[in-house]
């Protein structure tokens, strides 16, 4: 293949959506092309990275003259002693949607200045989460500057919503975000239909194509509005690095963190457990379930350990062991925990991932987790874990206890099974292969 001129957009390049951006331009630049990550905020320190700078000498942004043609007649009509009436009160929302594309319209950068930050005009543009740095306008203006082939990568629902990066069940990305459930206010709701149509109009205009970034985000653009026409959606899963996050050092891995090995150790976590989108409250009431179920015996081998900055205070409740352990940064480290447990637990609710799942499948660790994000696709029954219904806190405690009960040999299967599940439809090389695809 010919080397091509690449250039990745995100905020940062660290952290969750942020980091599978990094991952991506990581990617395609061992694979041989010219790539520049493009962000707002840079903290590592690889040279491929490159932050937006705007230049001085360069004109700001331009303004939407139309819509302030608009605004003004309507304050030529507004009595002037009022004129508070003629300013739109801040949108309200409600957090768990994480409604934060509220602009579609206003010009975020300058592309002159972007393009000077990144040194060469790009041929591809791969963009994920670009909050607080650009918008689809901004996007639509990158491409009529380059000509260069668009595509989003769906580290969450945003790229085809009307602003929520969550949609907890609402389906307005569909059609067209007519009602709201994540704007409060009913006379500013039209602002989810609006930002749903400018995005489609730009997604139209410049050729916006779409790439899964999970099963259940697959499933979800498939259906949207703006994407529901594209031929072929590629899904990149959660991009693991597996020269990192292996199986090979189970016979070790316990002794590292001075774990038991006659114990069976439940993993869980996440950086915010206080999160409603996590679902750790299913999780409890699983537990006080397994708890009912099993013998004083067996329960004293079950042991919790659980990633977090924090603990929720429910956990009190559990009569388990329970081990807190800080949140790990380093991959080795994490690799080397995910191999010393025996099951990962995936309680979220609303989630485009977690990459936490992928990452224990990686080590030989079998996940049980609600049927969402990545456990859809990656998590197979009887295979490498269990795929729960959502919020079924009963069929949780199940798949468990079924993977408590599996013999050596048939765990051993479910181990080898989960690597290579990561391997067929995850890793850095399944990656390789679809990233060849599109540059073709």
């Amino acid at each position: 293949m010919m080397k091509k001129k690449i250039l990745v957009l995100s905020t940062g390049d660290v952290n969750g959506a942020y980091e599978a951006m990094y991952k991506v331009a990581h990617i395609l630049k061992n694979m041989g092309h010219e790539v520049v990550l493009c962000v707002r905020n840079k903290t590592k320190t690889d040279d491929f990275i490159k932050p937006y700078i705007h230049i001085q000498n360069v004109p700001p942004p331009k303004k939407n003259f139309f819509i302030e043609k608009v605004v003004r007649k309507i304050k030529a009509y507004l009595p002037q002693s009022e004129p508070e009436k003629a300013v739109q009160p801040k949108l309200t929302t409600d957090r768990k949607y994480s409604f934060l594309s509220k602009d579609e319209i206003t010009e975020n950068i300058n592309v002159d200045s972007l393009l000077k930050s990144v040194g060469f005009i790009p041929e591809y543009i791969f963009t994920g989460m670009t909050i607080d740095f650009l918008n689809s306008i901004d996007l639509f203006n990158i491409y009529k500057a380059t000509q260069a082939k668009m595509y989003n990568i769906t580290v969450d629902m945003n790229h085809f919503t009307g602003g929520c990066h969550f949609s907890w069940g609402c389906e307005g990305y569909v059609n067209n975000c007519e009602h709201c459930p994540a704007i409060l206010e009913e006379s500013q709701k039209f602002v989810a239909k609006d930002n749903l149509e400018r995005k489609y109009d730009n997604a139209q205009k410049a050729f916006f194509q779409i790439i899964a970034g999970s099963g259940l985000t697959l499933e979800q653009a498939k259906k949207s509005k703006i994407y529901k026409n594209q031929e072929i959606i590629y899904n990149v899963n959660s991009l693991i690095d597996t020269t990192l996050l292996n199986d090979r050092n189970k016979n070790i891995a316990k002794a590292v963190f001075s774990l038991s090995d006659d114990h069976f150790y439940i993993l869980t976590g996440a950086q915010n457990m206080e999160d409603p989108r996590k679902g750790f409250k299913y999780l409890i009431e699983a537990l006080e379930v397994l708890d009912r179920q099993l013998s004083e015996e067996l329960k004293k081998r079950i042991c919790i350990l659980v990633v977090s900055n924090s603990i929720n205070e429910e956990f009190d409740r559990i009569h388990f062991k329970k081990q807190k352990i800080d949140y790990i940064k380093d991959y080795r480290l994490l690799s080397l925990l995910y191999q010393a447990t025996d099951v990962y637990i995936n309680t979220s609710i609303e989630d485009s991932g977690p990459m936490m799942v992928s990452e224990a499948l990686a080590c030989g660790t079998p996940v049980v987790g609600f049927d969402t994000g990545v456990v859809t696709n990656m998590v197979v029954d009887d295979y490498n874990g269990y795929k729960i219904p959502m919020k079924d806190s009963q069929k949780l405690a199940e798949g468990i206890q079924k993977i408590f009960e599996l013999d050596k040999d048939r765990y051993a299967a479910f181990s080898k099974n989960a690597v290579q599940q990561v391997k067929e439809f995850s890793s850095y090389e399944y990656a390789e292969n679809i990233f060849t695809k599109i540059l073709e």
